[in-house]
């Protein structure tokens, strides 16, 4: 345990961020949380509120000298989690001008503030996205890069900006390549495609897949995220400083993902639910699957969680918010 080490997590109120201060209070950190707000509530850390050891700013990554005077204020930190990111393929390819100015210019500036404050670490989320179309399966670290959408293009250039400081400037930079994350942490999103299942499905609506529902990806859930981040700040530098890895769960079609949950809610609400298939959509990876060996060796991580516990935990919080009698499933 890495009692009273002091680190900033940039995207705080977040849903990684957010359920990332709740797992760091808990091992006795002390953390500065920076986010803007404009997907993140700081009202999720709101059992926190009173908690000497967390301090919450509203700020934003693309204002560097801000950036640098909050965490100068906060005094000194060993390591940044960088997680604020404008997220996924349609915000992205909406407003490009934005997506690069943050998650472009404002990993920079985190890496540039880190540089001149002397801060050890920076680990730097990213995503599969980044690989493209996969030349074989399983995908492993060094799988050619070649992303298909400006939301992976915006990740690579973050990786390419991560390894220039390490190489250049000796900062230890690690960098996660998250799969597709989903399930409840502090909170839950319901756009991704399992919440968005479970949600539909609970409402007794169909459930829409795009193509013939072949399409897979390797899917994350979000606490085991935040334990792949907490093993990566804890871990000695030799074993993480300028890598990369694979942060995966458990592939699965978007077909199956379907006969899961329509399993799941017949169970707990004895609903029958139908499937709806929409044209495939443009820029997305046929099938992705993680290769997980590197960090397993080097970090000694493994998910936890499998699909069908996650469903089942989605399907509990939606009941539990909606005034259903059973508790969320943990």
């Amino acid at each position: 345990m890495v009692r009273g080490m002091r680190v900033v997590v940039t995207g705080g109120a977040g849903y990684v961020g957010s359920a990332l201060v709740s797992c760091l209070l808990g091992r006795g950190y002390k953390i500065l949380s920076l986010d803007n707000l404009s997907r993140g509530d700081y009202g999720v850390l709101d059992d926190y509120r009173d908690d000497p050891r967390l301090r919450v700013v509203v700020d934003d990554i693309r204002d560097r000298r801000r950036l640098e005077e909050v965490i100068r204020d906060f005094g000194v930190s060993e390591t940044i989690f960088h997680l604020a990111a404008m997220p996924g393929l349609k915000l992205c390819r909406e407003n490009p001008k934005e997506a690069i100015e943050v998650n472009v210019l404002g990993t920079f500036n985190v890496l540039e503030v880190a540089r001149r404050l002397d801060i050890c670490r920076v680990i730097f989320a990213s995503s599969a996205a980044v690989y493209g179309v996969p030349l074989k399966l399983p995908v492993d670290e060094g799988h050619r890069l070649r992303p298909v959408n400006l939301y992976g293009v915006t990740k690579l250039a973050g990786e390419n900006l991560m390894s220039f400081y390490h190489d250049v400037y000796g900062l230890e930079t690690v960098v996660l390549r998250f799969g597709n994350i989903y399930g409840v942490g502090l909170f839950t999103r319901w756009e991704t495609v399992i919440p968005r299942f479970v949600k539909l499905a609970l409402e007794g609506k169909p459930l829409t897949i795009y193509g013939d529902g072949g399409s897979s990806r390797d899917f994350v859930h979000v606490w085991d995220i935040v334990e792949a981040l907490r093993l990566s700040a804890e871990a000695e530098a030799g074993k993480v400083s300028g890598e990369v890895f694979n942060v995966g769960g458990e592939a699965v079609t978007v077909r199956d993902i379907a006969k899961i949950v329509m399993e799941e809610v017949k169970e707990y609400v004895g609903r029958d639910v139908e499937v709806v298939h929409l044209p495939p959509r443009v820029g997305e990876t046929r099938e992705l699957r993680y290769s997980m060996e590197k960090i397993k060796k080097r970090l000694g991580f493994s998910s936890k969680w499998t699909i069908r516990r996650g469903v089942k935990q989605l399907i509990e919080y939606y009941l539990n918010q909606c005034g259903g009698s059973r508790a969320v499933l943990n």
